[in-house]
C-alpha cells in the first residue's frame, strides 16, 4: 500500500476476504454492503486522486482494471447495466464503485446515490459464492 494513503484510503483495499483479484495497477473487491447485488470496488493501488494525476499509461491500466472487472461482474450476475462511479469526496484516493442494476433493485433506474436501502451483510458462503462466479468470469 502507499505511504501516503490515510487512514480512510486504506480502508477501501478492504479485507482480504472481500478481494476478488489483484490486477495490473489495482485491487478489485466485493463491496461489504451488497443492498446492490455484485457492488465492487476497484482502487488504484498508488495514492493519487485525480485522473489527471495519472500517466497516460496508468490511466489506461487503471480503466481496463475496471473494465475487466465490470465484464466479469456482468457475466456473472447479467444486470440490465453496470453504474461506474468515481466520485471520491469521502475518500480523496482513486477508486471506482461499479453497481450491477437489476429493476428489482429497489431504486432502478435512478442512481443508488439518493436512496439508503436496508443494509445487506452476505453470510462467509455466500460472499465467497460470489466472488468466485465473478473471477470465473475474470479474463
Amino acid at each position: 500500500m502507499d505511504p501516503r494513503c490515510t487512514e480512510a484510503c486504506q480502508a477501501i483495499f478492504l479485507p482480504a476476504e472481500h478481494r476478488i483479484a489483484e490486477l495490473s495497477v489495482a485491487t478489485a473487491a466485493l463491496f461489504p454492503d451488497q443492498a446492490f447485488r455484485g457492488r465492487c470496488l476497484v482502487t488504484l493501488r498508488e495514492h493519487y486522486t485525480e485522473l489527471f494525476q495519472l500517466t497516460p499509461a496508468m490511466r489506461t491500466a487503471f480503466l481496463d482494471d475496471v473494465t475487466r472487472i465490470a465484464e466479469a461482474v456482468f457475466r456473472a450476475l447479467k444486470p440490465i447495466k453496470m453504474n461506474y462511479e468515481l466520485l471520491g469526496n469521502l475518500v480523496p484516493h482513486m477508486h471506482w464503485h461499479l453497481i450491477p442494476r437489476f429493476r428489482e433493485d429497489g431504486v432502478y433506474p435512478k442512481p443508488i446515490w439518493g436512496s439508503e436501502p436496508p443494509r445487506t451483510t452476505l453470510l462467509p458462503a455466500a460472499r465467497d459464492a460470489l466472488i468466485a462466479a465473478i473471477r470465473r468470469h475474470l479474463r
